[in-house]
């Protein structure tokens, strides 16, 4: 193939395809919402261990319910806000105002971290990954108070943060 460089020149050009390794290219991007299903099914299997029913799908991730807790996490955008979010909530009380806490504010309340130790911002699928990952890292920490006797108080205080 000829290829026009300079106005009377033109340069020999040899085009070749060449498949990418990965077998990717210009293909379909996983979503943020199959990124936290695809991690957290392996991220937070010890849930499951745990006592918790198998997850379920909820937009956006995945929900598992058990012990009278629903615990989820999530991918959640809002205009220019790309994140990942977590959160506990009493099953048995679907009345009760203070019944559901972000996992960072149990977190803080436990004494475990700061809250900037669990981010939520996720703006691409890597970063994703991470956050479900730290999430499930801090859920793990977090099971043996969510599942003590003073569990509903601990979601009260937290979710007053």
């Amino acid at each position: 193939m000829t290829t026009p460089v300079w106005p009377g020149t033109s340069v020999e050009v040899l085009a070749v395809a060449k498949a990418l390794l990965h077998g990717g290219g210009m293909g379909r991007r996983e979503t943020g919402e199959e990124v936290v299903r695809r991690v957290g099914r392996d991220a937070l299997s010890f849930l499951t261990e745990a006592g918790f029913a198998t997850p379920s799908d909820i937009e956006g991730g995945l929900e598992y319910t058990g012990r009278g807790l629903k615990i989820a996490v999530y991918h959640y955008w809002w205009v220019h806000e790309i994140a990942v979010r977590a959160f506990v909530e009493m099953a048995e009380k679907p009345l009760s105002p203070c019944r559901r806490a972000e996992v960072d504010s149990l977190y803080v309340e436990c004494g475990l971290g700061a809250p900037n130790h669990l981010p939520g911002t996720a703006g691409n699928a890597r970063l994703t990954e991470v956050r479900v990952r730290a999430f499930a890292s801090a859920l793990r920490e977090l099971l043996p108070f969510l599942l003590g006797a003073d569990r509903d108080a601990l979601i009260r205080r937290a979710s007053a943060r």
